[in-house]
């Protein structure tokens, strides 16, 4: 939409979860560069993030800088104090699964922005059910009221957006950025299957990960997953990838998660542990490329599953899985509170031998979330509009009024 005029307009993302171990997050690093590219209007991107060198090896269009929890450093508070406005580009900001966190850092910087004077909107974000009542205080007295627009990834979020008191003139059904991706090639996924001795039997790319809400939801999820891998290599004479989506260690996470099933599993010397180094997007989707089939309890593997045009089956842990599942109108999807390995084993059949209907309808599912994801370019519109004269000069207004009020009350 244009080349970068003259004059720029410096934009800050302080939530800097990008480079933190999640190769699904990364997918959206990489759409939220097409998205700005293809925006352009003059807008520069300050971007926080875990990891500058790994955040820069997957996109290096960016300006990043190293993130602290919050906006508590001096670099993340200078780059803030510079920019004219805040964006929280993509993931799950809105979400109380795992505990306080994002929630409490969401609405610390939500508070930092009204402070400072700065709009902030999200842009492709996923909205979560909330369970605590702290977490919609933390909404309805924090972030929504600080915030100028919202662009979600799906009708649901948007539904549990407006419930939790959001103006629905302010939120914009989009998609995640990731869609903007294209697929790949498979030549490194060539590779890695020749290194790992695999590719003459039919492969089962597993990703999973053990989150304590997952796991209380289905304590069952494990011992019936590898009991159908088990049936899946005896009667298919499979071999089964289990692949690390997430790969920072700890019992929570995807090697931890995948090591339990693997030892649950009789069939062990059919089961393969899968690259254990920080992958940049398109080479996951690249090892994807080469499986027959997959089955993952994460958002965006499903979604590189999709377009590296493979089938798979989505175990639901969360909204955004399920939402993922209606928006591309995909049967292939198990609710873990009542998962069975028959369940899983007649969905992996049925894939091995083939879904046309579905596959076929795949092409067109894509090329729509594609679109949709485009749209979030209208919050980007708005942002932009309301930075507009804001920058620097606004923090120095501020701290003048802030010290101009310390004055007036010691007089």
């Amino acid at each position: 939409m244009g080349a970068f005029g003259q004059r720029h307009m410096k934009l800050a993302v302080p939530f800097g979860f990008y480079g933190a171990g999640n190769v699904g997050d990364e997918a959206t690093l990489l759409g939220f560069g097409r998205l700005i590219k293809q925006f352009g209007k003059g807008v520069e991107v300050d971007m926080a993030t875990s990891c500058v060198n790994q955040a820069r090896k997957v996109e290096p269009f960016f300006h990043y800088y190293p993130y602290t929890d919050g906006i508590m450093g001096m670099e993340p508070k200078l780059r803030a104090h510079l920019a004219s406005g805040y964006i929280f580009a993509g993931g799950t900001p809105i979400s109380d699964s795992l505990g306080e966190w994002p929630l409490r850092t969401v609405a610390g910087i939500l508070d930092h922005s009204h402070n400072w004077g700065k709009p902030t909107v999200f842009i492709g974000v996923g909205i979560e059910h909330l369970d605590h009542e702290l977490s919609r205080q933390r909404m309805r007295e924090h972030i929504i009221p600080n915030t100028l627009a919202w662009s979600v990834r799906s009708e649901k979020d948007r539904d549990r957006l407006l419930e939790l008191g959001m103006d629905g003139e302010d939120v914009a059904v989009a998609a995640d950025m990731a869609w903007l991706l294209d697929p790949v090639d498979g030549a490194y996924g060539r590779e890695v299957f020749e290194k790992f001795g695999l590719g003459d039997r039919p492969v089962i790319g597993v990703n999973v990960n053990a989150e304590p809400h997952l796991m209380s939801k289905s304590p069952q999820l494990f011992t019936e997953m590898a009991a159908a891998l088990d049936h899946v290599v005896e009667t298919h004479n499979a071999q089964i990838l289990f692949l690390f989506a997430e790969i920072r260690e700890g019992e929570t996470y995807d090697q931890a998660a995948s090591e339990t099933v693997r030892n649950l599993m009789v069939h062990k010397d059919a089961a393969i542990m899968g690259p254990r180094e920080y992958l940049i997007p398109q080479q996951m989707m690249s090892i994807i490329s080469q499986c027959a089939t997959t089955i993952s309890t994460r958002y965006h593997f499903c979604m590189f599953s999709a377009l590296q045009a493979k089938p798979f089956l989505a175990i639901s842990r969360s909204d955004k899985v399920t939402d993922f599942c209606s928006d591309m109108d995909w049967k292939s999807e198990i609710d873990p509170a009542h998962v069975h390995r028959d369940l899983i084993t007649a969905e992996v059949e049925r894939q091995l031998g083939g879904i046309p209907e579905e596959m076929g309808k795949l092409p067109g599912k894509i090329a729509a979330m594609r679109k949709r994801a485009e749209k979030n370019a209208l919050v980007l519109d708005k942002l932009v509009a309301a930075s507009a004269g804001k920058g620097p000069q606004t923090w120095l207004l501020h701290a003048a009024g802030r010290v101009g009020q310390k004055l007036g009350v010691g007089r």
